[in-house]
């Protein structure tokens, strides 16, 4: 009667172990697949606000840096906090789409920043995006959220009420896009419009090479390139504004090309690190090591900007 009894016993015992998730606090590798079942199903649509992001979590999902880093890279944290800094990582939960992508929610946080994220990993499970999509708030007049509705598009709202009692927002929408990338689908806003001019320092300069151009999304929102010293460099004017006043960024400097279509801006004595992809009358910016001395806390130099047509010349007779 003993045998059965043990092999009962086993099977429990089996079963428990399998039904009981691994923790990931330790230093050993994961598979991917623990990775990504540590994080707990999702149901769309999800958001998460400012309020919500600085609460305290407990310690069964947290995950330790070398094990989270061995699926995505520390440059995506490192953007917010800096490369010295060390916050604290929980799973917050996940959203897969069966033969598609899997997207999962991660909290950062250290005693005076927290952040939630957004990380896409596609059908081979290997991290493609990421971005952050709401960070703790101290401002009362400001509220902020971000999250995944059921269609997956991703949102990031501000409301901002004024001193009047007038409540004015702010709302992006992203997709993640066939080529790895998340990408801006949507600015909607009820701010009223300012009627300020952008000076661009570099608009006069020449624009024979093959990317130089301006790259718009309106007229407070593009990029200017321009022909560079040489053929392996280009002068570029990035120029941003959202969210209102809240926050704008400028940049104006010379990229080398690292890529036959892709430069990069590094200068020295500027921690800054900008990435500007040349696709298809497309370019795309892409913030690789923090710009703070160029922009305001709240955004990035990231997004996609369309060339314009250049209006042609006639010529007198």
């Amino acid at each position: 009667m003993r045998k059965p009894v043990l092999v009962v016993l086993a099977l429990i015992f089996l079963l428990a172990c399998k039904g009981r998730k691994k923790t990931l606090t330790g230093e050993e590798p994961v598979e991917v697949d623990d990775f990504i079942e540590f994080f707990q199903d999702i149901k769309l649509p999800y958001t998460i606000a400012d309020t919500q992001v600085n609460r305290r979590l407990s310690d069964s999902v947290l995950i330790s840096p070398k094990i989270f880093t061995q699926f995505i890279p520390d440059s995506v944290i490192a953007k917010d906090f800096g490369k010295q800094s060390k916050p604290k990582l929980y799973a917050l939960g996940k959203v897969s789409i069966k033969g598609k992508e899997t997207y999962l929610f991660v909290k950062a946080a250290t005693l005076s920043k927290q952040l939630a994220y957004i990380l896409c990993l596609d059908n081979q499970k290997v991290f493609r995006a990421g971005m952050p999509i709401v960070r703790n708030n101290q401002d009362r007049n400001i509220s902020l959220a971000g999250g995944m509705d059921s269609k997956y598009t991703i949102t990031t709202r501000e409301s901002r009420k004024t001193p009047g009692g007038t409540v004015y927002y702010k709302l992006n929408a992203w997709v993640y896009n066939d080529v790895g990338q998340f990408t801006l689908i949507k600015i909607e806003s009820n701010e009223p419009v300012r009627l300020k001019q952008v000076y661009n320092p570099i608009d006069s300069l020449p624009r024979k090479n093959k990317f130089s151009g301006d790259y718009v999304q309106d007229k407070k929102n593009f990029v200017s390139v321009r022909d560079g010293k040489d053929a392996r460099r280009i002068l570029f004017f990035a120029h941003f504004e959202r969210y209102g006043e809240e926050c704008e960024g400028e940049l104006k400097g010379e990229a080398y090309y690292v890529k036959p279509n892709v430069a990069q801006y590094r200068h020295a004595g500027d921690p800054c690190v900008l990435e500007l992809s040349f696709t298809n009358n497309k370019l795309t910016l892409r913030e690789e090591q923090g710009c703070g001395n160029h922009r305001g806390i709240k955004c990035f130099f990231e997004g996609s900007y369309w060339k314009k047509k250049e209006t042609a010349v006639r010529k007198k007779k």
